[in-house]
């Protein structure tokens, strides 16, 4: 598939989240994984199809961005916990 798949996949999904609106989900109780469910749901046939377009080097590319992700959320769990701390 072409090199910018990637660039696609990030284009589409931020497009489509914003349309589900995770804040107000939140707000109204939902937890991240009910947030993150409900969205698989109701794009499951468009995650079939775009995964149907991503070949191996977007794989990589998009393994590698949750990597990043998952270290950028790890970062923000330490630091919200020396701001717990600090307020005690």
């Amino acid at each position: 598939m072409e090199d910018n798949t990637a660039k696609y996949w990030f284009s589409w999904f931020y497009e489509n989240w914003e349309k589900n609106a995770p804040g107000e989900l939140i707000e109204q109780g939902l937890t991240p994984s009910q947030i993150a469910e409900r969205f698989v749901n109701e794009n499951h046939d468009s995650f079939i199809q775009l995964s149907k377009k991503i070949d191996e080097k977007n794989y990589d590319a998009l393994t590698e961005f949750m990597k990043l992700s998952e270290s950028e959320l790890h970062i923000l769990k330490y630091f919200l916990k020396l701001v717990k701390m600090k307020n005690l």
